[in-house]
């Protein structure tokens, strides 16, 4: 079973490294991994992977490839060496793409003797926001199918379509959530956010959680709670 410290990622997305580390540093001993996406990988690439692993801190890339397959691969490989926990892959990439991105995984992994990341595909993001969450629900739903068949080890996906996934996947695909908010928390830009405790009662195995996190005056204080608030749910 995994430890509830490891049920929780804190998104550092903010522009400077120094600004990313000072924040890994306050939340060392309550979080065990942190997100990597596109905003501090694209300043400093990574060298911030180093310094936050350096931290003990286990790493999710969340880069979402979506490219043709020879490049998702060559781009999986590279992940690999970079020693991180998770990566992401776009769904939506289509079956090929998705295959290439796991087998390059798991082949380097191989070669470099070390555990691979799971591999995660990306369905729709929390940003989307529709008035027919039925049509949500199914393109998620087969967005994840898709997913699961070329060999990913789960999926990335909006707490409201979780139990959904969870029914129709079964217990073993991991389901990742972002857009995750403590309740009466501004929702910013997200459109289909939940509570962590909502979140894990529909199935979720991570959640992932920026902001509310990140700009809090007392930053441990707030995932303290969030942890606890996973805790609450019977079979977390």
């Amino acid at each position: 079973m995994r430890r509830r410290t490891d049920r929780l990622i804190v998104a550092l997305d903010a522009p400077r490294l120094p600004e990313a580390l000072a924040m890994a540093r306050r939340l060392r001993g309550v979080v065990r991994t942190v997100k990597v996406g596109s905003v501090l990988f694209t300043a400093h690439g990574p060298v911030a992977i180093r310094r936050l692993r350096a931290l003990g801190f286990g790493i999710m890339l969340d880069l979402k490839f979506f490219d043709i397959p020879s490049t998702v691969a060559a781009s999986c490989r590279a992940a690999v060496r970079h020693r991180v926990s998770l990566l992401t892959v776009h769904a939506s990439g289509g079956r090929e793409m998705l295959k290439a991105a796991v087998e390059a995984v798991r082949s380097e992994a191989r070669s470099a003797r070390v555990a691979p990341p799971l591999v995660l595909g990306v369905t729709v993001l929390t940003s989307v926001g529709t008035d027919d969450g039925a049509a949500m629900t199914r393109r998620v739903l087969d967005l994840a199918r898709s997913a699961v068949k070329a060999g990913c080890d789960g999926v990335v996906a909006s707490a409201h379509e979780a139990a959904a996934l969870r029914k129709r996947l079964g217990k073993r695909p991991a389901i990742v959530c972002p857009g995750i908010r403590p309740a009466l928390s501004p929702a910013g830009d997200q459109r289909r956010v939940c509570t962590a405790g909502e979140a894990i009662a529909r199935g979720a195995d991570w959640l992932v959680v920026g902001r509310p996190i990140t700009h809090a005056s007392h930053p441990q204080r707030v995932a303290k709670a969030l942890l606890m608030e996973m805790e609450a749910v019977n079979g977390c």
